[in-house]
């Protein structure tokens, strides 16, 4: 992909211990955006990445859903070696990161986005907490890119 730095983002708790790390990943499917989520010990707890098309060379994008945005790419949580989904005790089919419909308001006239995070079953609070922070590494890197040519 390059040869600069990539992103990530390490999560800590409230008292300042580290919870983990999330990374982007760069690999040879490079128009697929993809992180690598570590525990605080290193030990890879998940894969998050779009559902894809193409034999896995292009993302696919959602066209539907009542309360999600008419066009968007929900980020999956996948199991760290096998990358099939993982399933969450709600109502979605999986566990995914994705962007919702916030209102004309805020779609057209701001740059507010709302996200929706739906998390495995069985999760510890620390890494609902690694989860949360993996969201905000990918609205950083993926929707909130300025703009201006200032």
């Amino acid at each position: 992909c390059n040869c600069f730095p990539l992103p990530y983002l390490e999560t800590k708790d409230a008292s300042g211990m580290n919870v983990g790390k999330t990374v982007y990943i760069c690999d040879m499917c490079c128009f697929v955006p993809k992180f690598d989520v570590f525990d605080a010990s290193g030990g890879k707890k998940f894969r998050l990445r779009p559902d894809t098309c193409v034999g896995g060379m292009c993302v696919r994008c959602r066209c539907d859903g009542s309360k999600g945005k008419c066009f968007r790419i929900p980020f999956v949580v996948r199991d760290p070696n096998t990358y099939e989904p993982l399933t969450t005790a709600g109502n979605e089919k999986h566990a995914v990161i994705d962007t919702l419909w916030s209102g004309w308001k805020n779609e057209f006239c701001s740059q507010k986005n709302a996200y929706h995070l739906a998390f495995p079953s069985g999760l510890s609070a620390e890494e609902k907490l690694l989860l949360t922070g993996s969201g905000l590494l990918i609205d950083l890197t993926m929707f909130e890119q300025q703009q201006d040519d200032n």
